[in-house]
């Protein structure tokens, strides 16, 4: 029954939907006050009076994943402590106790107070302590870390009932807690939790990708432990020479091995040379010849993970982002523990997320109605051909465009061209005002008066089709090209320099050729060259050549955050797509990022020691103005 009421949408979103009408149910640190969940930014506002204790407690934010949590009432003493209990609160699956206690003597002295929270561990020693005599503790820094034994007194080692020891960290603090008034929610929340540890084991059994590969000479995933490997499948690029053409693991050692007579039952072998031949190849943007022997090392051995792992490079070095996910899933089935397939992962969802979003495709009804003379309707705004495009209105050469469309038809080989001689032929340039037409029609009719076996084009018509080359003559990066654009257009800086994904930060001769080629190549004094092609060339080289930037690009940092129902922002690109495949490595989180308060007190601190720094500046340049004067004043 849970599972059919999540199905439709992510257990968080349903979670915190229902959480909003519990509410009431829902208090924060102390006896009376706003709730703030502790954390995790504002969600339900008003106030909560608190005269009986809270069923249970949610814990989060801790650096101690195992503290974090759902936390039910005893209704007994626990056995084995010498501490005075009012209240306990014990962790469904760990053993972390959250319990209200006396207070020892010392701690009474400095606090005033009776009582006291602690967090005990399942060792049963107390590790963080929080002012008592309250029904509700706060979260982050109202708690600090203890040191005492499973008998309540202070640790030899650390010094003091409240000592700070020198591995203290605050990132182990509670960050964000939440007292839960009813039952009925606590249920709630403790079904949720079975839910997201479902899904966690879903994804590490690997339930949702791609099916192992099987077939070949067995399934193992790298060669047997002590296997020697020929000469030339063993790489190394740490001097930041290309071994592709030097040294022992050239591209020409590695297909010579390949002939040798001894290699015909050495499988292992042959499947290492022919990765080394596709990593080669890939490497001088020989694509065919590189998929060719990627793919003859996986027929050996399918599940050899490091060449499943060169396989989806190469697929991001030409663009094939789908491609690309579908090689890497599998790569992620057939090692979870391998380095770097979540980053890979996170990059290839990237770039086709800046595919779908900012390079333009032509749509499918359109390319498929495509006629001899005429390749498409092609939308403007403003009621004005010569108009920003609207590529998502564009309609095929059959489609009748009724009045109120403005725009033009791009026909195959004739109209009116730009001054560079690039733009293409246009017919039917039109403003909203015009009669129902066809672009197969026009282009035909357009292209009967240009050689001449049709009525010509009158002055106005022929002075309307150079306008509207003209100002599509400026736009390379667009469909106007009959669907192919130039790689500079495209959102891949690495694709913009032709350059492959995974070039070493420390290798700078590698980007610096690459630059170079491109610049040479679309220099606005070269045929097909233009200044916007040589400025993204440019740009895409002063990204990829500061790793900072680099990581940036590869990580998402670009894309917007959505925003959450309380205002908060929301996960960036990279953390949606590492809980996509890795929801291990996150928390349960039913009341939203824990640490959102926190981060927005830093920032609030960080504006006010800015303004700070500003006015100081301020009242210095009016002390020396005033100084000036009286300068002046006193010659």
């Amino acid at each position: 029954m849970v599972r059919a009421l999540l199905q439709p949408q992510p257990w968080r979103l349903v979670l915190l939907q229902l959480t909003g009408a519990f509410a009431n149910s829902l208090v924060g640190p102390g006896a009376v006050g706003s709730y703030q969940g502790g954390g995790g930014g504002r969600r339900f506002g008003g106030f909560a009076r608190v005269t009986d204790p809270p069923v249970g407690f949610f814990l989060g934010g801790s650096s101690i994943r195992d503290m974090n949590g759902l936390y039910s009432r005893e209704h007994r003493v626990p056995n084995g402590f010498s501490h005075t209990f009012t209240f306990s609160y014990r962790h469904d699956y760990t053993g972390w106790r959250l319990c209200l206690v006396g207070a020892p003597e010392d701690v009474k002295r400095s606090s005033g107070r009776q009582t006291e929270w602690v967090l005990i561990d399942p060792d049963r020693a107390d590790r963080f302590r929080h002012d008592g005599d309250q029904l509700i503790p706060g979260s982050g820094h109202r708690w600090s870390h203890v040191h005492r034994t499973k008998s309540a007194q202070p640790d030899p080692k650390a010094g003091s009932a409240v000592a700070h020891a020198m591995e203290d960290d605050e990132e182990e603090l509670p960050w964000q807690l939440v007292g839960v008034g009813e039952e009925d929610m606590l249920r709630r929340l403790k079904r949720y939790f079975t839910f997201y540890k479902h899904e966690v084991q879903a994804a590490i059994d690997g339930q949702k990708l791609p099916k192992l590969p099987v077939g070949g000479k067995g399934t193992a995933t790298s060669p047997p432990e002590g296997f020697q490997a020929p000469k030339a499948a063993l790489p190394g690029e740490e001097d930041g020479t290309d071994t592709c053409l030097e040294g022992s693991a050239s591209l020409e050692n590695a297909e010579a091995e390949l002939q040798g007579p001894k290699l015909k039952s050495d499988h292992w072998s042959v499947a290492m040379l022919q990765l080394r031949r596709a990593i080669c190849y890939r490497r001088r943007r020989e694509f065919q010849l590189a998929n060719d022997a990627v793919d003859a090392s996986l027929v050996l051995y399918p599940r050899y993970a490091a060449a499943i792992e060169e396989l989806g490079k190469l697929q991001v070095d030409q663009g094939l982002y789908e491609r690309a996910i579908h090689s890497f899933e599998t790569l992620l089935r057939v090692d979870r523990k391998r380095p770097f397939v979540g980053d890979w992962l996170v990059r290839v969802h990237g770039h086709k997320r800046r595919q779908e979003t900012e390079f333009l495709t032509e749509k499918p009804e359109v390319l498929q109605g495509r006629t001899p003379g005429c390749i498409a309707w092609r939308q403007t705004g403003g009621c004005s051909p010569t108009g920003l495009l609207e590529p998502s209105a564009d309609k095929p050469c059959n489609a009748v465009i009724a009045k109120g469309n403005s725009g033009f038809c791009q026909c195959a080989t004739s109209g009116a061209r730009g001054k560079s001689g690039t733009a293409p032929a246009t017919a039917a340039e039109s403003d909203c005002e015009h009669e129902p037409f066809t672009c197969a029609a026009k282009c035909a009719e357009r292209q009967q008066a240009e050689s001449g076996h049709g009525p010509k084009l009158t002055d106005a018509a022929a002075q309307l089709a150079a306008e509207v080359s003209n100002a599509v003559d400026v736009q390379p990066c667009t469909l106007l090209r009959g669907g192919e654009l130039p790689e500079w257009c495209q959102p891949n800086h690495y694709l913009v320099l032709g350059i492959r994904c995974d070039f070493p930060d420390e290798h700078g001769d590698e980007l610096k050729r690459a630059y170079k080629k491109r610049s040479l190549q679309y220099h606005p004094d070269k045929l097909g060259g233009s200044a916007q092609a040589f400025q993204r060339v440019a740009d895409s080289h002063q990204v990829l050549l500061d790793p900072e930037k680099r990581r940036a690009f590869d990580e998402g940092a670009d894309f917007p955050r959505k925003v959450q129902h309380d205002g908060a922002e929301g996960e960036t690109h990279k953390e949606e797509i590492e809980k996509k495949y890795f929801p291990e490595r996150f928390d349960f989180a039913p009341f939203g990022d824990p640490h959102s308060d926190r981060r927005e007190a830093k920032a609030r601190q960080q504006r006010l020691l800015e303004t700070k720094r500003q006015e100081a500046l301020a009242r210095e340049d009016v002390h020396r103005e005033l100084l000036l004067v009286v300068q002046v004043l006193s010659i």
